[in-house]
């Protein structure tokens, strides 16, 4: 099915264009709307018009040509033509977001990197959206305008598209960056660049002065890297400014504090285990290449956990990589925009409610934000470790590696139909070596989540993120902070932050 926009307004700041407008009719179950036409080596009248180059000729720019053509759900809609340059556009999704132009302007008062570079914000709202909301739209997009047109230079310009209409059933971030990534892509085309990064950024999120600089830099000098992730830091402290030292302050500090202490739990947990897709997913400090992202169908329309199935499938390409050099600054606020993540996490927190998360928090208010036990890291590193050895085995073979595994872990690989995986495998894998990539694409992120929410359930219930961040740390033979209370709890944040950006 193809999904469209009822109406989209489209602003092209700095580029000296009056806002386009592209309407899409509703036909039966599908949307109306103009396909765009891309042809190698050849510009077309609809890439003239809407600021296109021809692509370079090769794969790179057959993927993006092909993509657009199948499942892009818009034509190109930023009139401009891009600079000849562009190596490099930043996506941001902004659904009610009053900060976002602290967020712009922090791209602004980033460090130019060689190549142009351009910020997409794709403004997004549904279509049944409550007035207040709404009027709330209005005034940020209007807004935003007006700040873009004062900052805006050839090699740095702003973007602004709007899409008011969206249906309801899928309004929600996956699709609002799917629809500014698509337009990213048909950028990279027009400009003949089809290898060149598109980064993720979220509306309230801050940057470091050096982010466009490292993100070049990064794909620069790993030319086989299909995507990365970034590093981030929650910014616990200048975010509750507002209620210094008060109850508020303590509370909304202590939830991000352990919340980011889950993430790296994740990460640590997986490394520690030797699992190959040992990365963060998180939305807003994620970047990858145009024609990466086009030979894997685009960003995916879910309303939440759209950068982990994202990520999830461009992780067994191989060369995903992550950027230490600098640093995205998510914010620690609430948000009830979507089921789980950071915002719904921190509502749930400061309610004493129930989270999404896989473990409940407490029905009081929670005092330990709660993640896998570092056990069921260990049984996955077992595993692991034991695959291997069963290329070119017989029944004996796995009869004798099963043995070596805890009951837990056998108990999920039979839930699992991996003795017919493993036989499908074999029978189709000659090399140690393609054997064991084919292994590791069945025990890819979504069977290791499955694995965590099986060991949970049926033995090891999930720890408070404090106490497995120091069985993590101790695990692998680093200092593990003393004392207790909350400065604790920042001083083994601080060091699984420093455990990250080694890698």
């Amino acid at each position: 099915m193809v999904y469209g926009i009822v109406s989209s307004i489209v602003s092209s700041i700095g580029a000296g264009k009056r806002p386009a407008r592209h309407r899409i009719a509703r036909q039966g179950s599908n949307f109306e709307h103009t396909r765009f036409p891309m042809h190698p080596g050849r510009v077309t009248d609809q890439q003239q018009k809407n600021g296109g180059g021809a692509p370079r000729r090769g794969k790179g720019a057959d993927a993006l040509g092909a993509y657009l053509r199948r499942r892009a759900l818009h034509p190109p809609l930023i009139q401009a033509p891009p600079h000849h340059r562009l190596g490099l556009v930043v996506v941001i999704p902004s659904h009610d977001e009053p900060e976002l132009t602290a967020t712009l302007a922090d791209l602004w008062a980033c460090r130019r990197p060689p190549c142009a570079v351009e910020v997409i914000v794709a403004f997004n709202r549904a279509g049944d959206a409550p007035g207040d909301l709404a009027r709330r739209h209005e005034a940020q997009v209007a807004g935003a305008r007006e700040w873009a047109a004062g900052h805006s230079e050839a090699r740095l310009r702003f973007h602004l598209l709007d899409f008011p209409g969206l249906p309801k059933r899928h309004a929600g971030v996956g699709l609002a960056r799917k629809l500014g990534m698509d337009q990213a892509v048909a950028r990279l085309a027009a400009a003949g660049n089809p290898s060149a990064p598109i980064a993720c950024l979220d509306a309230d999120c801050r940057v470091a002065p050096d982010y466009l600089t490292a993100l070049e830099r990064h794909f620069t000098l790993h030319p086989d890297t299909p995507a990365c992730s970034l590093h981030f830091e929650h910014d616990w402290e200048h975010d509750w400014e507002h209620a210094p030292g008060g109850r508020a302050g303590r509370r909304e500090r202590e939830g991000i504090v352990q919340y980011e202490m889950h993430l790296r739990c994740v990460v640590a947990g997986l490394r520690l285990a030797g699992h190959p897709h040992a990365f963060h997913t998180v939305g807003s400090a994620m970047a990858v290449r145009a024609d990466a992202y086009a030979r894997q169908g685009g960003m995916n329309r879910r309303k939440a956990a759209e950068d982990f199935y994202f990520l999830a499938k461009l992780m067994p390409l191989g060369g995903f990589s992550v950027l230490t050099g600098t640093t995205v600054i998510p914010s620690a606020r609430r948000s009830h925009r979507v089921p789980f993540g950071t915002g719904r996490a921190m509502t749930d927190w400061l309610a004493g409610r129930p989270s999404s998360s896989p473990a409940a928090f407490p029905t009081e208010f929670p005092k330990a934000f709660p993640t896998a036990a570092p056990e069921s890291y260990r049984s996955l590193g077992r595993l692991l470790e034991g695959l291997p050895g069963l290329h070119g085995s017989g029944a004996a073979g796995l009869s004798t590696f099963l043995s070596t595994q805890d009951a837990v872990m056998a108990g999920f690989l039979e839930t699992a139909g991996f003795p017919g995986r493993l036989a499908e495998i074999r029978n189709n894998t000659a090399s140690p070596a393609t054997f064991h990539g084919r292994m590791m694409r069945w025990w890819d992120r979504f069977r290791v989540l499955k694995w965590m929410h099986f060991a949970r359930d049926r033995a090891w219930p999930d720890l408070p993120a404090e106490q497995a961040a120091a069985e993590l740390l101790a695990w692998d033979g680093r200092p593990v902070p003393s004392g207790d209370g909350f400065s604790r709890r920042v001083a083994l944040l601080r060091a699984l932050r420093e455990w990250d950006r080694e890698q």
